[in-house]
């Protein structure tokens, strides 16, 4: 198993369309409760998660989500290009992510600091994770609904 680990490497595929080559990285998608039971079991693999809630924001490229199975909001972060490209997070909405897992770091927290994509005050909410989120792909599939009242 080890030997398999260490040789294995991530699937590509060209896609051919119209005569042009479209390299396409295929992501694996993963239910949110088995990825909220552990989500390190899934570290460095390219997944999809679905039906995602965010809970609250921090700074502009992170937030929290709900994840059935897992013991308070998980930790995502886009990466700097994807919160750039218009992307609208907002508390209350429903998202879908494509990306990858990561053990979180006082390293990785002052990178993000220093790149811009959190303040910081909110290093201390980054660095209380055990990890994090790393989408590559954000869509938001539900927008937060109004309050009633």
């Amino acid at each position: 198993m080890a030997w398999l680990r260490i040789n294995a490497a991530p699937v590509e595929v060209e896609v051919v369309e119209g005569g042009a080559m479209v390299e396409e990285n295929m992501a694996t998608l993963v239910a949110i409760d088995v990825f909220g039971t552990n989500p390190m079991a899934q570290a460095d693999m390219l997944i999809e998660l679905r039906g995602l809630l965010v809970q609250s924001l921090v700074g502009s490229e992170a937030f929290f989500v709900a994840v059935p199975g897992h013991s308070g909001p998980y930790l995502a972060r886009m990466l700097p290009e994807v919160a750039a490209s218009g992307v609208l997070v907002e508390s209350g909405a429903t998202v879908m992510m494509t990306g990858r897992v990561h053990a979180m770091s006082d390293s990785v927290a002052a990178a993000w600091v220093a790149g811009g994509g959190i303040a910081e005050g909110d290093r201390i909410l980054a660095v209380f994770a055990e990890s994090f989120f790393e989408a590559e792909e954000v869509r938001v599939t539900a927008q937060p609904q109004p309050d009633a009242n």
